[in-house]
Order: C-alpha cells, then structure tokens, then sequence
C-alpha cells in the first residue's frame, strides 16, 4: 500500500519515463521493463482505492504490457517476404513492435494522468 507521497511520485516518475521513451529513437528493453512495473504498481494501488467506476474499470481492463510482443505475420506477408528474400520481415516485425510499444506507453501514460487529476485536490 502506498502513501499519497508516494503515489504522487510514483505519478511524477511513470510521467518522466513516458517522456524518455517517447523521446528515444530506439526503444530500449530495460526502460520498457522499468515503465511497465513501475505502471503495474500504480495501477494495482489505483484498483486498490476504489476510485470512479468508469476509471477502475479501464484500469481492470489494462494488462502489463507484453514485453515479448509478436505482431501477428499472416499467409499473405510471408509469401511477400519470401519474394523480397526475407528483407520485408526483418523490417516489418521491429517497426510493429516498436508501434505496439508506443502505444500502451502513451495510453497508460494519458490513463494514470488522468487518475492523477482524478485524484488531486486543489
């Protein structure tokens, strides 16, 4: 159980992580990690809380990020790639993944900002 001290660091924290994936050019695997249990934390104190039905209810539904994430590669894409002698799957798995990555990073991003708001108190 958290502290509302730390909670509010934990936000500040999970925000500045955020930001420096966003900003990197290539997605480092141990900010990835970082960003996901540290995400993982706040969202099971969040659940913990009890907060507005609709909040808890997307945090219910978010699951840890899939660190080992492989994009889905169907009949058509392998046949393409084996016409392009395997260059169009050495592109196309990393950019997907680095897509997927973004994503959940910037949704869980809006989602604890949002609780964060939620949450304060003026």
């Amino acid at each position: 159980m958290m502290t509302i001290e730390e909670l509010e660091r934990a936000f500040l924290d999970i925000d500045f992580q955020a930001n420096r994936i966003a900003k990197l050019k290539e997605l480092d695997p141990e900010h990835l990690h970082k960003f996901n249990v540290r995400s993982e934390e706040i969202r099971q104190q969040l659940l913990h809380m009890g907060l507005h039905p609709d909040l808890h209810q997307s945090l219910e539904e978010r699951a840890p990020i899939d660190e080992n994430y492989l994009p889905a590669y169907g009949w058509g894409k392998k046949v393409l790639n084996i016409l392009l002698l395997g260059q169009h799957k050495k592109r196309y798995i990393p950019k997907q993944q680095e897509i997927y990555f973004r994503k959940e990073v910037a949704e869980r991003s809006r989602l604890y900002a949002y609780a964060k708001d939620h949450l304060s108190i003026d």
